[in-house]
């Protein structure tokens, strides 16, 4: 374990600093593409998974990301095994928002738990 830097708030700052940037400057561009649009949870995805790397660095000495991709990669077709059996034609487009939002819930779970790791490690243990 690493002790507590000034960098590593960076960690948990840059998610809210986001949401706030794109919610207040960007929300308008999140709509450009009437076929696909956007949602903040597609938008966040990459900075979960840079946000889990970096924490797993910190708290285990260890990268997390392969098992987080292998997990998600699983809970994803488990999802798109149960959408398939109900429906009559499969489209990437109707399914891709279902899944982005189940895979931001998944690695938000994630990041979530880590932070609670690191707080709790680095000021209890």
């Amino acid at each position: 374990m690493y002790p507590f830097s000034l960098s590593e708030l960076m960690i948990y700052i840059t998610p809210i600093l986001m949401v706030y940037l794109i919610q207040k400057y960007f929300k308008e561009y999140l709509k450009i593409f009437k076929e696909w649009p956007l949602t903040m949870a597609i938008i966040l995805i990459p900075l979960w998974v840079t946000s889990i790397y970096l924490l797993g660095w910190l708290i285990f000495d260890y990268n997390l990301v392969p098992f987080i991709l292998f997990f998600s990669c699983f809970i994803l077709v488990l999802q798109l095994y149960d959408y398939v059996r109900r429906i009559d034609h499969f489209t990437f487009k109707n399914y891709y928002l279902m899944a982005s939002k189940l895979l931001f819930q998944h690695l938000s779970a994630f990041f979530l738990g880590l932070v609670i790791l690191r707080f709790f490690t680095y000021f209890v243990g």
